[in-house]
């Protein structure tokens, strides 16, 4: 067990594609209450908060005996928003859990936490899964990272990449289905707010870039399959019809 862990979910109210995301009823259940029963299981895990700038956000996660912190101010990301939270923890190692992610292999969490643990030279690491069908590598709302031959990112785009000049598309390794994770060493989440905005980060509103962009590494570590988050009015009935199904 990890007791040096703490997960972090950054959830703000005014989603841009799904305003109030994190109340949206879901099977049941708001999106947030899901996500946050969801981190709980995570092996090893301290302790799980919610970062937001809403009561009502905070209200319920704290009505299912939840803890909620609300972040006052204005952040350009949701790891700028944990950051701000993880200044008053204690925990060698945060991991930003999308608000949007009920569904995350929550093995493959434990797992990027221990990776992390045992290579103090990394700062961040991340999940991913293959790249597989057509669809998902034309899909812009698919974010693909394409790593080297030790799993490091080379780079996070939302285009279809890589580019088939002479073929069609293809399966091939070292390109990933981003997941929204993010497992920090503590000191470096506290340097990333001190980074500035990267031009790629900004164009492709991808937070991951500003990392890469000043130079740091960021670990990807392979899952089999990627559940699908909700950020649209249409994920939501997806989301419903599976969480029913399991």
């Amino acid at each position: 067990m990890n007791s040096t862990a703490a997960i972090v979910i950054p959830a703000r109210y005014a989603a841009a594609r799904l305003p109030g995301k994190p109340l949206v009823t879901v099977g049941g259940k708001p999106l947030i209450q899901w996500v946050y029963e969801r981190a709980c299981q995570v092996p090893g895990i301290a302790e799980v908060l919610v970062a937001t700038d809403d009561l009502r956000i905070a209200q319920v996660v704290q009505h299912i005996g939840g803890k909620a912190i609300i972040t006052k101010g204005s952040f350009a990301s949701g790891t700028e928003r944990v950051a701000h939270v993880a200044r008053e923890l204690s925990y060698d190692i945060i991991v930003n859990l999308q608000g949007d992610e009920p569904l995350v292999d929550v093995h493959g969490v434990a797992r990027a936490i221990s990776w992390l643990a045992d290579h103090p030279d990394v700062p961040v690491a991340t999940l991913g899964c293959p790249v597989q069908q057509e669809e998902q590598w034309q899909n812009p709302h698919v974010v693909k990272v394409v790593t080297n031959r030790y799993g490091r990112a080379l780079f996070f785009t939302r285009q279809p990449v890589p580019y088939f000049r002479d073929e069609s598309f293809s399966p091939l390794s070292g390109i990933y289905q981003h997941v929204g994770v993010y497992v920090f060493r503590r000191e470096f989440l506290q340097v990333y707010p001190t980074l500035s905005l990267s031009p790629l980060e900004q164009a492709e509103k991808l937070e991951q870039w500003r990392i890469l962009w000043h130079g740091y590494a960021i670990q990807v570590l392979p899952i089999s399959h990627c559940e699908p988050g909700v950020d649209t009015p249409a994920d939501v009935q997806r989301m419903e019809a599976l969480l029913t199904a399991k």
